[in-house]
């Protein structure tokens, strides 16, 4: 081990696949932290849901394919990666999260502390 401490990660259940048409998106708190989760063409795909700029939800953004453009002063962002897509600002990326499927489940992998003080009764919600 390094310096650094070793992070632990978990995948948890987000939604069902049918809670997230194709084209469309769906945001997730979990312990106050925003969760954008895109269905494109089937796939899922999962970033951080404030836009670094103004903060707005990127799930209720304008989704185009694989791109969200936030609705409030309309950056770009690519939804497989997080990529901001206006200029080459790396500082205005979003995070991205593995997904995966499981039966119906459609799962991120995140951080394990996240989850250590959750009350999944209160802290989890979707919109």
């Amino acid at each position: 081990m390094t310096g650094d401490a070793e992070v632990m990660k978990e995948f948890i259940d987000m939604c069902k696949e049918s809670d997230i048409l194709d084209g469309e998106a769906k945001m997730i708190l979990i312990n106050e932290v925003a969760f954008g989760i895109f269905n494109v063409s089937g796939t899922f795909f999962a970033i951080d849901d404030a836009c670094p700029h103004a903060g707005a939800s990127l799930s209720h953004g304008i989704i185009e394919g694989d791109v969200v453009r936030c609705r409030i002063h309309h950056w770009r962002f690519c939804v497989r990666n997080g990529t901001y897509l206006d200029e080459m600002k790396p500082s205005c990326n979003v995070r991205n999260y593995p997904t995966r499927v499981v039966g119906e489940q459609v799962q991120i992998e995140i951080d394990k502390t996240l989850l250590l003080h959750c009350n999944p009764q209160q802290d989890f919600k979707q919109t």
